[in-house]
């Protein structure tokens, strides 16, 4: 979710439940230059206005909000009102102005655990059906990181493998914290709990991408400062490091984590968190003549990949350019919180990369994470 300000409102009536149903699908098929076709709307719209830009950028960090989880969040009084106004159209016009080909969906928070692991598992299964028909639905628009029901683990194997063998999901979606009370989590992503899990997305070579909500720790910890302005970027940082202290990232190699918002307050404590070899790096996450090896924490950061939503600044990239390879840097929106066009146009204009890398943060890093993705 974008950092700009984010609270739960009041119960609404809208939003009831629909039924969802469950369809394979190819993701990106015939490749990004046979992606996007609009619909009769756009169409039409195209020809009384300017022409949309050629869609190449392909999103990593887009939510939905199906039918089933408005549902639970209204019946439970955890309303936002960005995600009951969310809809299949409005993601298409949204990629559509920006030359977005392709997003891979995920939900957001609190996520599809309230106390109850069976209906945790419901309701896991009804948002990655309902994701999964949206990619089929819209041929090479969609791709799908499929939630898990944590803490359930017997039950969100189960996920994996129905997200992987029937929905032919891209990836799975984890939350940097989990387990605890339904709304805050008390453990993190280096828990030795999740050697289960684990040990599938080993086997399986699996994408994780993550993406963080308030701590059982932190949450409402300064008045008047919600959790997506501070405790966002310090979570991911926190599960950032519960993998490397825990030497989960470095005994699965073969899990490839994405972390959301250039991995949150990771580059301010890049030396605290890998020592005085930090001081040499340069662009790339390359070190200067002279300096040390790396060391197996900055290793492991190196290894992992990060998207840009809510990071589009030259502060923030100018220091992740410097802390890992730019083959390791995404796109990422965080629709509906934020517009495709607003953050690409930022990212251009922080100046941080050139025309070059940008067409390889567009585009070209994750084909290379997900063959399917290449033009």
């Amino acid at each position: 979710m974008k950092t700009a300000a984010r609270r739960f409102l009041p119960p609404c009536s809208c939003c009831p439940p629909a039924p969802v149903t469950v369809s394979r699908r190819h993701f990106l098929a015939g490749g990004v230059a046979a992606l996007g076709l609009p619909g009769a709307s756009s169409r039409a719209r195209a020809q009384t206005g300017p022409s949309a830009p050629p869609k190449t950028v392909i999103d990593v960090h887009h939510h939905i909000s199906p039918p089933a989880y408005n549902h639970e969040l209204i019946a439970r009084g955890l309303n936002e009102a960005a995600l009951f106004r969310w809809s299949a159209q409005r993601s298409l016009e949204d990629m559509d102005k920006a030359g977005v080909a392709t997003a891979i969906t995920s939900i957001t928070n609190p996520g599809v655990w309230f106390g109850n692991n069976d209906a945790a598992r419901r309701l896991a299964r009804r948002c990655n059906e309902y994701a999964a028909t949206l990619a089929r639905d819209h041929p090479g628009r969609f791709g799908v990181f499929a939630a898990l029901p944590l803490p359930d683990i017997d039950g969100s194997l189960k996920e994996i493998e129905y997200g992987f063998e029937t929905l032919k999901a891209d990836g799975v979606y984890m939350f940097t914290n989990w387990g605890g009370k339904s709304l805050y989590g008390d453990k993190y992503l280096g828990d030795p709990a999740l050697a289960p899990i684990y040990e599938e997305l080993q086997r399986r070579k699996a994408i994780v991408y993550t993406h963080p909500k308030d701590p059982a720790c932190c949450h409402d910890s300064l008045p008047g400062v919600n959790g997506a302005t501070i405790e966002y970027p310090m979570d991911t940082t926190r599960t950032i490091l519960s993998l490397l202290s825990s030497g989960t990232a470095a005994k699965y190699p073969d899990v490839r984590f994405i972390f959301s918002h250039a991995g949150g307050a990771t580059t301010g404590v890049v030396g605290r968190i890998a020592g005085g070899a930090t001081t040499f790096l340069q662009d790339g996450g390359t070190m200067r003549s002279g300096g040390p090896e790396l060391g197996a924490r900055l290793t492991l950061l190196q290894k992992f990949y990060y998207d840009t939503a809510g990071a589009a600044n030259p502060v923030t990239l100018g220091a992740l350019k410097k802390m890992v390879p730019l083959s390791q840097i995404f796109f990422g929106n965080d629709f509906p919180f934020g517009a495709a066009g607003e953050q690409h146009k930022l990212l251009v204009e922080s100046g941080a990369f050139n025309a070059q890398e940008l067409r390889a943060i567009d585009f070209e890093n994750i084909g290379r994470l997900l063959p399917r993705a290449r033009a």
